[in-house]
């Protein structure tokens, strides 16, 4: 052990012993390197301060020769001033002999000199007397022709003059062309340029290579320490004395709340009690609402044949069918050798009828025929009676099928206002989001809770309900709202609408409407239309993100969906069913089965008991070319403009306490006025 422990440690000593050359090794070269440095440092220096001193001799040099002209030079100053100007004249580029020859200044620079130095020297001497008159100069040029002058007066008839010579002078010689100028000397040097910019950072240097991995210790008396083997674990120490109860921290925030747990197993059946005492039979009560339709039950046992029912509309003729085919198996067993033709029988007894055949394909779509009379269908309350076998609704009316009540539970009050809309204005911008998808509600019936307030739901799926406390914060450039709700389950589409203090709603993924309560902050009901479109690629309109369209008038509220009696196959193209809802329990009053093609329309509302059915919400100008007064069973004629001003309309709905439309166009939130009459 004692030599093995040597031995490392020589080892270690060895190693150190390099790593201390290669560090004193570092230092030196890093010495050399440095001193490299301030050598060409310094060389740099002597060079820039070499040239500083030429170019500070050149310009004193200039500056002397410059005041020797000025000072030395007064009493030849108008001769040479008249050479200098001459020249200039003659020759901008030539150059001045100045002194005694040894410079020479180019005329221009010279000539700029001087006007700078009278620029700078405002004061002049006293004015001298007055010279004698100069000779006069030499006659001028003969002035150009005058214009025509006024007619003048007529004037007495002349004497006739005498005849003058015919003769033409012949025109002058050309001048000879002048001959070329001398060259110019060459200028003096100009001065020294501003210095110029800094230049960009070098690249940096390549990577150094890794170094040795180091030695961990410690160091004493240059001494080392090579750390030993890890030794055993020790004995666990005593247990320490119980720390007092620390104080009680504050309650946590309400975490979010947990998504709904799988359906707990079906549990086994209680035991059978007692049976009751019975009771006395209770008075008749009224007639219940008409159920929807059930889902198809196993077929029962064949019941006893009905009286005969009405003939049915007469099919149309079928194609004709192929002759029976034979074999020869069969023709063997009966012994069949030739054909004869038997007597009629006697008509047999009707067969068996079949099971409904397959679907056929959907026929083109007809010419729109003339309005026919509105059917309603419905019943007098009266006792149950059995069950009959299913009815047909019947009419005589041509053109194409008529609008009906498809069934009718309750008698619906009157309608409150009796107006249909006659314009709609240009949209008014009241905030912007980050989102394509929403939509925005407000309750026009309201309760303590949301009277004046603003609701906001994100996206066309979601379960978030955001409250503004009034018109400014909703529309301030902030958006902060007050509250948020959080609904147990989650909405779909931009569809929803807040009414009477609840939130309604298509459940997502389900066939049902749903009503949520903002004060209890609970899911109170919802109400199950089976055989509605309410998911899969298909929509109620010609968009991609409703199923279910919730609207708000001044009689109330209404739903707008789409009618699929098949599982698999598509729902009915020209069918829009609306329901009247009573909003407290979410149950149907009365539904009509409007007849329109849905997809030529991108959404809808209802305003004073009227459906109006927008044509395009990405066009920036469309029209809303379909309306139906639901109370009146009639058709309504009109054709209203409509601004899809940002080109993207993802929700419609109609706002009954200030008569206006609501819009959410792209990311914008809008307002359109609306004018009745």
């Amino acid at each position: 052990m004692t030599s093995t422990s040597s031995g490392n440690y020589h080892e270690t000593s060895r190693t150190w012993t390099h790593i201390k050359v290669l560090y004193i090794l570092n230092i030196v070269l890093a010495a050399v390197v440095l001193a490299l440095f301030v050598v060409c440092f310094m060389m740099l220096l002597d060079v820039q301060r070499s040239h500083n001193n030429e170019v500070k001799l050149r310009k004193d040099r200039e500056n002397q020769i410059l005041n020797s002209i000025v000072e030395n030079n007064t009493g030849k100053a108008s001769s040479q001033r008249a050479e200098i100007s001459t020249s200039i004249d003659e020759n901008p580029e030539s150059m001045i002999v100045v002194g005694d020859g040894s410079l020479k200044i180019n005329a221009a620079t010279l000539t700029r000199f001087c006007a700078s130095l009278h620029s700078h020297c405002p004061l002049r001497g006293p004015t001298g007397l007055q010279g004698a008159p100069g000779k006069p100069g030499p006659k001028g040029t003969k002035g150009s022709q005058g214009g025509v002058g006024a007619v003048g007066p007529k004037g007495t008839p002349g004497e006739p003059g005498k005849t003058g010579l015919s003769v033409k002078g012949e025109p002058g010689n050309k001048g000879q062309k002048g001959k070329t100028g001398l060259p110019g000397h060459d200028g003096v040097d100009g001065l020294t340029g501003l210095k110029g910019d800094k230049g960009q950072p070098g690249l940096p240097g390549l990577k150094g290579a890794k170094g040795d991995p180091g030695i961990v210790n410690n160091f004493t008396s240059e001494q080392v320490v090579v750390k030993g083997e890890k030794g055993e674990p020790g004995l666990p120490g005593l247990s320490g004395k119980t720390g007092m109860t620390g104080l009680s921290g504050s309650p946590g925030l309400p975490g979010p709340s947990g998504s709904p747990g799988e359906k707990g197993s079906k549990g086994d059946n209680g035991i059978i009690g007692p049976p009751g005492l019975p009771g006395e039979p209770g008075d008749m009560g009224l007639q219940g609402p008409i159920g929807l339709p059930g889902v198809n039950g196993i077929p029962g046992s064949d019941g006893l044949p009905g009286a005969t029912g009405l003939s049915g509309l007469i099919g149309q003729k079928g194609e004709k069918g192929d002759a029976p085919i034979l074999t020869a198996e069969t023709l063997l067993k009966y012994n069949i050798t030739q054909f004869l033709k038997g007597p009629i029988g006697a008509k047999g007894e009707p067969g068996v009828v079949g099971p409904p055949g397959d679907t056929g394909r959907r026929g083109k779509r007809g010419l729109k025929g003339e309005p026919g009379d509105a059917i309603q269908c419905e019943c007098l309350i009266g006792p149950p009676g059995e069950k009959g076998d299913p009815g047909v609704c019947q009419s005589s009316s041509t053109g194409s099928p008529p609008t009906f009540l498809l069934y009718q539970n309750t008698t619906i009050p009157e309608r409150k206002e009796d107006l249909t809309i006659k314009t709609i204005g240009k949209p008014v911008l009241l905030r912007t989001t980050d989102s394509d998808w929403g939509s925005w509600m407000v309750d026009s019936d309201p309760t303590p809770t949301t009277k004046d307030k603003y609701y906001l739901t994100y996206h066309f799926t979601g379960r978030s309900i955001y409250e503004f406390a009034s018109k400014d914060q909703f529309s301030s450039k902030t958006g902060n709202y007050s509250k948020v709700y959080n609904i147990q389950d989650q909405f779909y589409g931009t569809g929803g609408a807040i009414y009477r203090g609840a939130f309604y709603y298509q459940s997502a993924g389900l066939d049902a409407i749903a009503r949520y309560d903002l004060d209890s902050r609970l899911k109170t009901t919802q109400l199950k239309i089976a055989s509605s479109l309410h998911r899969g690629s298909e929509t109620l309109f010609g968009t991609s993100y409703n199923y279910y369209d919730l609207a708000v008038d001044e009689n109330g509220l209404w739903a707008l969906y789409a009618y699929k009696p098949d599982i698999i196959e598509p729902a009915l193209p020209n069918t829009l069913m609306v329901s009247k809802l009573e909003p407290n329990y979410v149950e149907i009053e009365k539904t009509w089965n409007v007849t329109v093609s849905r997809a030529d329309y991108s959404n809808a509302f209802i305003a004073q008991g009227i459906l109006y059915l927008l044509e395009s919400g990405t066009e920036l100008n469309s029209q809303i070319s379909f309306a139906y007064d639901l109370y009146s069973n009639s058709e309504v004629d009109l054709s209203l403009p409509f601004t899809n001003a940002f080109r993207n309309n993802r929700m419609l709905s109609y706002r009954p306490d200030n008569k206006a439309i609501m819009a959410w166009d792209g990311k914008n939130i809008v307002v359109q006025p609306i004018l009745s009459e």
